[in-house]
């Protein structure tokens, strides 16, 4: 079984950040799951604006790490809990896999920042408005179509 986590966001950030490599800013928190074996997943949320903040996703590199109660979470902590009207996220152009999963999860392709990745590689911006989240419910995102979950 699979449990969402949060009660404990310094350990959670640290662990994503062990296995992405990335330092997240001195604000983040995070929104982690769990099994019997440990931690799966994490996402930690950094760059607290009055309108968004940046959202991050590192996991144990297993398919199938998260369930629906945790991209519920995920999404309703920045639309719900903070309010904001949108999130933004970015991707290495290298990360065939990130891509697709956050294409996949209704994220829209925003912009290029030219050799800003570590390596050199261009880095893809992502943004979701909460209008555009099918994850949580039509009245809160004030879409009138299906929830997705």
């Amino acid at each position: 079984m699979k449990d969402v986590v949060y009660d404990d966001p310094a350990e959670l950030v640290a662990w994503a950040q062990e296995r992405t490599g990335h330092t997240y800013f001195s604000d983040a928190t995070a929104i982690g799951i769990k099994d019997e074996t440990g931690i799966r997943g994490v996402t930690v949320f950094d760059s607290f604006t009055k309108t968004g903040c940046w959202v991050h996703v590192a996991s144990d590199g297993s398919g199938r790490w998260f369930n629906r109660d945790y991209i519920t979470c995920i999404f309703a902590y920045p639309f719900i809990q903070l309010g904001y009207p949108r999130i933004s996220a970015w991707v290495s152009e290298k990360n065939a896999a990130s891509l697709r999963f956050t294409e996949h999860f209704g994220w829209v392709r925003e912009g290029v920042m030219r050799r800003a990745g570590f390596d050199g590689e261009d880095i893809i911006t992502f943004g979701m408005l909460r209008s555009e989240c099918r994850y949580l419910p039509p009245l809160i995102t004030g879409n009138p179509g299906p929830v997705r979950l």
